[in-house]
């Protein structure tokens, strides 16, 4: 009897602050109008059992269920609010000043092609806006995916501005080094994709980890829950032991055994990639449907770098008890920020292990295969000291170079006259050769004597080759793995 009261006064001022949120608005989701039925079914089943206030005689257990439940919905509910608040705050530094009635004048063209640019490049190239960034300026001599791209922060700066002339049409290359609202603009849009594809991750991540049999709940479970999970610090953390690692056994294709050539080729990637392109249909199995998902607005063909990357980034997120995503974990304190860009430095080099990656989700995800392209040299790296810099020594072994035909050798000389038969004293061999032949082979250094006019006076040394004596009539030198081939 004495809980009831407490319990129906939190229940209350949860719905309270329920109702608050789902009167300002719920973080859209670039999916929202294709999972908008199931997405109201979920809420509303989530509100019935919150509501649900157990009676006067229940057992501890179950009110301790019902107050376990309605802390994992106001945990939801929060981190909805404060991506709420952020777009919020993007809204108002994006509002004219003059403005005094707080509204939007009509979105112009212009303003609509950098929100649709910046989305996009949120999703397949970067996640987040560097400072200094805009306004920018050519940078034609930058090769975005030069090793040197990493070398300083204002290598890496230059570097991504150059991708960026790269990914965004070139209408709107002027606008941005002139426009002084496109900075504001594109970061919005960047923020507001990363977080509708999160929340579009969470919503369906039991199914997106169902390989790897962990209790779905999990993933609606409070921070301290999921920070003392010993199967997500095992999917987080070598061993499940030491610190975070961005080689995280989460990123293998078997996370028991971390090989490198199986680094960033697993089926929750994969999942991932799918969801984020064709929808949360995906996972059952539908790759088309109305209204089409982002993916298939845009016409999405193949994956690239930053598709992967941002991947690699979500599938160890989901499993850790952080409540938002930014570039250094507020809870876990990794660097999602610079991990992203140690994925994508490593993608970019094109070895043999990137370009097998490329290759694993185009088949995967779209039925096709990538075209390789040829591998840069392999840049000096400083000996290792330690495992990651031995996996790292793997993971950039350059692709093999395609095999080149091999030249046929110059003909043989013509075969000298027969000489005279050797004496019974001088044993010979016989050898086989590749081909077939039998050789008939004198000791290595074979001495004979050529008389000329029946005087013994002139004597030649001849030292006899073992490849040009054979009792067989050799033809031409085939280019057929550099052999000769018998006669016809």
């Amino acid at each position: 009897m004495p809980r009831r009261a407490p319990l129906e006064d939190d229940a209350e001022d949860f719905t309270t602050e329920l109702d608050a949120v789902e009167d300002t608005g719920s973080g859209s989701d670039g999916n929202s109008e294709q999972d908008g039925t199931s997405d109201a079914g979920s809420d509303t089943g989530t509100a019935m059992r919150i509501m649900t206030v157990p009676q006067p005689d229940a057992p501890m257990h179950e009110v301790h269920k019902a107050l376990e439940i309605a802390q994992q919905a106001y945990n939801a509910v929060r981190f909805e609010l404060r991506v709420l608040k952020k777009d919020y705050a993007a809204l108002r530094a994006a509002m004219p000043a003059c403005s005094h009635n707080k509204v939007f004048k009509k979105t112009s063209a212009l303003d609509s092609q950098i929100t649709r640019a910046g989305k996009k490049y949120a999703m397949f190239h970067y996640f987040w806006v560097m400072n200094g960034f805009f306004p920018t300026t050519p940078q034609p001599n930058i090769d975005p995916r030069s090793d040197t791209r990493w070398a300083s922060p204002k290598a890496k700066l230059n570097g991504a501005m150059a991708e960026l002339y790269h990914c965004v049409p070139k209408s709107l290359h002027k606008s941005m080094e002139t426009y002084s609202q496109f900075g504001s603009l594109f970061r919005a849009a960047v923020s507001s994709e990363r977080s509708n594809i999160l929340h579009s991750l969470k919503d369906c991540a039991g199914l997106i980890f169902s390989s790897l049999k962990l209790d779905p709940t999990v993933f609606t479970a409070g921070p301290a829950e999921k920070k003392e999970n010993e199967l997500l610090l095992a999917l987080l953390k070598q061993h499940g032991e030491d610190g975070y690692t961005r080689l995280a056994p989460i990123l293998f294709t078997n996370p028991s055994a971390m090989v490198p050539d199986d680094f960033l080729k697993t089926p929750i990637m994969v999942k991932i990639i799918r969801v984020e392109i064709f929808g949360k249909a995906s996972l059952s199995g539908k790759t088309k449907g109305h209204p089409k998902a982002r993916g298939q607005r845009w016409d999405t063909q193949c994956v690239t770098e930053g598709l992967i990357a941002g991947a690699a980034i979500m599938a160890r997120f989901l499993l850790t008890h952080d409540q938002e995503l930014t570039a250094t974990g507020s809870a876990t304190k990794i660097g999602y920020g610079q991990d992203y860009d140690f994925y994508l430095e490593h993608l970019f080099k094109r070895s043999s292990w990137a370009i097998s990656v490329m290759d694993y989700y185009n088949r995967e995800v779209f039925g096709t295969s990538s075209v390789s392209a040829s591998p840069s040299a392999p840049s000096s790296t400083s000996q290792p000291r330690t495992w990651e810099d031995n996996f790292l020594r793997q993971l950039e072994a350059p692709a093999p170079a395609p095999p080149a035909s091999t030249p046929a050798p110059a003909p043989a000389p013509p075969a000298p006259a027969p000489p005279a038969p050797a004496p019974a004293s001088m044993p010979s061999a016989h050898v086989t050769t590749p081909t077939g032949h039998t050789n008939v082979v004198s000791n290595h250094q074979t001495i004979m004597s050529i008389s000329q006019g029946g005087t013994a006076s002139a004597t030649a040394q001849l030292q006899v080759d073992i490849g040009q004596l054979s009792l067989e009539n050799d033809t031409e030198p085939s280019a057929l793995n550099g052999r000769r081939l018998p006669a016809a």
